[in-house]
Protein backbone atom coordinates (compact mmCIF):
# COMPACT_ATOMS: atom_id res chain seq x y z
CA UNK A 1 0.00 0.00 0.00
CA UNK A 2 2.91 2.29 0.77
CA UNK A 3 4.31 1.67 -2.72
CA UNK A 4 0.94 2.46 -4.24
CA UNK A 5 0.71 5.73 -2.27
CA UNK A 6 4.25 6.77 -3.16
CA UNK A 7 3.51 5.90 -6.80
CA UNK A 8 0.79 8.53 -6.95
CA UNK A 9 1.37 12.00 -8.29
CA UNK A 10 1.87 14.66 -5.60
CA UNK A 11 -1.53 16.15 -6.31
CA UNK A 12 -3.22 12.72 -6.03
CA UNK A 13 -1.42 12.06 -2.75
CA UNK A 14 -2.82 15.31 -1.39
CA UNK A 15 -6.39 14.28 -2.33
CA UNK A 16 -5.97 10.80 -0.82
CA UNK A 17 -4.51 12.29 2.38
CA UNK A 18 -7.39 14.78 2.64
CA UNK A 19 -9.88 11.93 2.15
CA UNK A 20 -8.24 9.90 4.90
CA UNK A 21 -8.45 12.88 7.28
CA UNK A 22 -12.15 13.43 6.49
CA UNK A 23 -12.91 9.73 7.03
CA UNK A 24 -10.97 9.76 10.33
CA UNK A 25 -12.98 12.75 11.54
CA UNK A 26 -16.27 11.04 10.60
CA UNK A 27 -15.26 7.83 12.37
CA UNK A 28 -14.21 9.79 15.45
CA UNK A 29 -17.57 11.59 15.51
CA UNK A 30 -19.54 8.37 15.00
CA UNK A 31 -17.57 6.49 17.66
CA UNK A 32 -17.32 9.17 20.34
CA UNK A 33 -19.51 12.20 19.88
CA UNK A 34 -22.64 10.47 18.59
CA UNK A 35 -23.11 8.29 21.71
CA UNK A 36 -22.35 11.29 23.93
CA UNK A 37 -25.13 13.30 22.30
CA UNK A 38 -27.54 10.37 22.65
CA UNK A 39 -26.65 9.94 26.33
CA UNK A 40 -27.15 13.66 26.96
CA UNK A 41 -30.57 13.54 25.29
CA UNK A 42 -31.58 10.51 27.38
CA UNK A 43 -30.44 12.23 30.59
CA UNK A 44 -32.42 15.33 29.67
CA UNK A 45 -35.53 13.21 29.11
CA UNK A 46 -35.08 11.58 32.54
CA UNK A 47 -34.72 14.98 34.18
CA UNK A 48 -37.92 16.19 32.48
CA UNK A 49 -39.77 13.11 33.78
CA UNK A 50 -38.47 13.74 37.30
CA UNK A 51 -39.57 17.39 37.09
CA UNK A 52 -43.08 16.33 36.06
CA UNK A 53 -43.24 13.89 38.98
CA UNK A 54 -42.02 16.59 41.36
CA UNK A 55 -44.71 18.93 40.07
CA UNK A 56 -47.39 16.30 40.69
CA UNK A 57 -46.10 15.67 44.20
CA UNK A 58 -46.04 19.40 44.97
CA UNK A 59 -49.62 19.69 43.74
CA UNK A 60 -50.65 16.74 45.92
CA UNK A 61 -48.86 18.26 48.91
CA UNK A 62 -50.68 21.56 48.37
CA UNK A 63 -54.02 19.73 48.19
CA UNK A 64 -53.25 17.88 51.41
CA UNK A 65 -52.17 21.08 53.14
CA UNK A 66 -55.28 22.92 52.00
CA UNK A 67 -57.58 20.08 53.08
CA UNK A 68 -57.65 21.63 56.52
CA UNK A 69 -58.88 19.78 59.56
CA UNK A 70 -59.71 16.13 59.65
CA UNK A 71 -63.25 15.08 58.87
CA UNK A 72 -65.67 14.81 61.77
CA UNK A 73 -66.30 11.13 61.03
CA UNK A 74 -62.69 10.25 61.82
CA UNK A 75 -62.62 7.55 64.49
CA UNK A 76 -61.22 8.52 67.89
CA UNK A 77 -57.73 7.02 67.90
CA UNK A 78 -56.40 8.28 71.22
CA UNK A 79 -55.08 5.64 73.62
CA UNK A 80 -55.22 2.75 71.15
CA UNK A 81 -52.39 0.48 70.02
CA UNK A 82 -50.43 1.40 66.92
CA UNK A 83 -51.80 -1.61 65.02
CA UNK A 84 -55.38 -0.53 65.75
CA UNK A 85 -54.69 3.10 64.90
CA UNK A 86 -53.17 2.17 61.54
CA UNK A 87 -55.82 -0.41 60.73
CA UNK A 88 -58.80 1.80 61.57
CA UNK A 89 -57.42 4.91 59.92
CA UNK A 90 -56.48 2.97 56.76
CA UNK A 91 -59.96 1.44 56.56
CA UNK A 92 -61.65 4.82 57.05
CA UNK A 93 -59.43 6.21 54.25
CA UNK A 94 -60.58 3.43 51.91
CA UNK A 95 -57.28 1.55 52.05
CA UNK A 96 -58.49 -1.53 53.90
CA UNK A 97 -57.96 -3.88 50.97
CA UNK A 98 -54.57 -2.36 50.13
CA UNK A 99 -53.23 -2.81 53.68
CA UNK A 100 -51.41 -6.13 53.47
CA UNK A 101 -49.17 -6.00 56.54
CA UNK A 102 -48.60 -4.01 59.69
CA UNK A 103 -45.85 -5.07 62.03
CA UNK A 104 -44.73 -3.44 65.28
CA UNK A 105 -41.20 -2.00 65.30
CA UNK A 106 -40.08 -1.65 68.88
CA UNK A 107 -42.44 -0.13 71.42
CA UNK A 108 -43.20 3.10 69.59
CA UNK A 109 -43.14 2.18 65.89
CA UNK A 110 -45.00 0.23 63.24
CA UNK A 111 -44.08 -0.92 59.73
CA UNK A 112 -46.93 -0.87 57.20
CA UNK A 113 -47.16 -2.37 53.71
CA UNK A 114 -49.74 -1.19 51.17
CA UNK A 115 -50.10 -2.92 47.81
CA UNK A 116 -51.84 -1.63 44.71
CA UNK A 117 -53.20 1.36 46.63
CA UNK A 118 -54.49 4.54 44.93
CA UNK A 119 -51.78 7.17 45.39
CA UNK A 120 -54.24 9.99 46.09
CA UNK A 121 -55.87 7.96 48.89
CA UNK A 122 -52.46 7.11 50.35
CA UNK A 123 -51.44 10.78 50.32
CA UNK A 124 -54.67 11.84 52.07
CA UNK A 125 -54.28 9.02 54.60
CA UNK A 126 -50.70 10.07 55.39
CA UNK A 127 -51.93 13.61 56.02
CA UNK A 128 -54.63 12.27 58.33
CA UNK A 129 -52.17 10.03 60.21
CA UNK A 130 -49.68 12.85 60.60
CA UNK A 131 -52.27 15.40 61.74
CA UNK A 132 -54.43 13.47 64.14
CA UNK A 133 -53.05 10.20 65.43
CA UNK A 134 -49.84 11.12 67.20
CA UNK A 135 -47.80 9.21 64.62
CA UNK A 136 -45.06 10.66 62.46
CA UNK A 137 -43.67 9.17 59.27
CA UNK A 138 -40.13 7.94 59.88
CA UNK A 139 -39.53 6.47 56.43
CA UNK A 140 -41.51 5.86 53.28
CA UNK A 141 -40.82 4.01 50.06
CA UNK A 142 -43.16 4.07 47.07
CA UNK A 143 -43.04 1.90 43.95
CA UNK A 144 -45.37 2.41 41.02
CA UNK A 145 -47.46 -0.48 39.81
CA UNK A 146 -48.69 -1.51 36.39
CA UNK A 147 -52.02 0.22 37.17
CA UNK A 148 -51.99 3.96 36.56
CA UNK A 149 -52.29 5.99 39.76
CA UNK A 150 -51.60 3.06 42.08
CA UNK A 151 -48.53 2.38 44.19
CA UNK A 152 -46.98 -0.17 46.51
CA UNK A 153 -45.79 1.53 49.69
CA UNK A 154 -43.63 0.54 52.64
CA UNK A 155 -43.98 2.95 55.54
CA UNK A 156 -42.58 3.17 59.05
CA UNK A 157 -44.40 5.30 61.62
CA UNK A 158 -43.20 6.34 65.08
CA UNK A 159 -45.18 7.88 67.90
CA UNK A 160 -44.45 11.58 67.89
CA UNK A 161 -43.84 13.52 71.08
CA UNK A 162 -46.81 15.87 71.25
Amino acid sequence: MKDWFLGLAPRERLFVLAGVIVVAILVLWAALLGPLYKAADAAEARVDTKRETLGLLRTAAAEIASAGDLPADRPDLAGQSLVVIVDRSARSAGLGTALTRNQPVGEDGIRVRLENAPFDDVARWLGTINAGSGLAIESASFDRTADTGKVNASLVFRQSLQ
